[in-house]
């Protein structure tokens, strides 16, 4: 498929993503989020993908929604056709946070609003020393949306949550990583072989124990503790019965450690 607002690369099993709008310091927009999405959906089937790396082309990240594109929206479009792309948007994110592969955003530079739930919805963030992460919406008589409070409040807590959100001040890499909004910093240069070294450490892995095992920490929070125990047990059966797992149990006897 050929893409207009977005740039793709494979490479050794692992898929990066270039939000590719430089000039618009990569906002996000209809056209991006219907690309994103149909992307996802490509990839969920895909066995010969094994991490997928989400970063911006130029020197921002993302800056989120497309302003005037938000304007158009507030002056010409009625509730009900809001509401269904505000939908379609955030299923576009949560496509991407339900992938079975590894997902790791490498946030080159500024990422605001849309673009830090973007970042939210894969499984590691790495920043770069330059990036600044902001919430501005409270700034606009707007709130943070398409997931993006669920995530962010379970990831850091309600504290920081509502610091970001509600004070809507811009935090750098390391303020991020503090809070633990952020996994690892590394010098921009340095920044996409740092993801493509954690992609590369999960091809040592099972692609269904690591599918498994990420469902079970993404639904852990919706679900009681039974339910959470006896999902976790349904995978451990079904993991103690393949052949991968027998493989690599032979392999950590012979070898005499993990």
């Amino acid at each position: 498929m050929a893409y207009k607002t977005l740039r793709v690369e494979k490479s050794d099993s692992i898929v990066t993503i270039f939000l590719n709008r430089p000039s618009q310091r990569n906002a996000l927009n209809d056209e991006m989020m219907g690309e994103l999405r149909a992307l996802m959906d490509g990839l969920g089937d895909d066995a010969s993908t094994r991490a997928l790396i989400v970063t911006g082309a130029g020197k921002a990240f993302s800056i989120g929604a497309d302003l005037e594109m938000l304007k158009r929206i507030g002056e010409v479009s009625t509730p009900d056709a809001t509401r269904a792309e505000i939908v379609k948007w955030r299923e576009a994110f949560d496509a991407l946070e339900r992938l079975p592969q590894i997902t790791i955003a490498a946030i080159n530079g500024l990422a605001y609003g849309g673009g830090v739930v973007l970042a939210l919805a894969c499984d590691f963030r790495i920043a770069s020393t330059r990036a600044i992460f902001g919430l501005p919406e409270i700034k606009l008589g707007m709130v943070l949306a398409l997931g993006g409070t669920r995530r962010l409040t379970r990831l850091i807590g309600v504290s920081a949550a509502k610091e970001l959100i509600l004070r809507g001040r811009n935090v750098t890499s390391y303020d991020a990583q503090r809070i633990g909004l952020v996994h690892r910093i590394a010098e921009p240069n340095e920044l996409l072989s740092l993801a493509r070294g954690w992609a590369a450490r999960q091809m040592n892995y099972s692609p269904r124990a690591l599918a498994l095992a990420k469902d079970l920490i993404n639904r852990s929070l919706d679900r009681d503790t039974n339910a959470s125990a006896d999902a976790e047990t349904d995978a451990q059966v079904e993991l103690l019965h393949s052949p991968d797992f027998l493989a690599r149990l032979n392999t950590v006897k012979e070898n005499g450690d993990i």
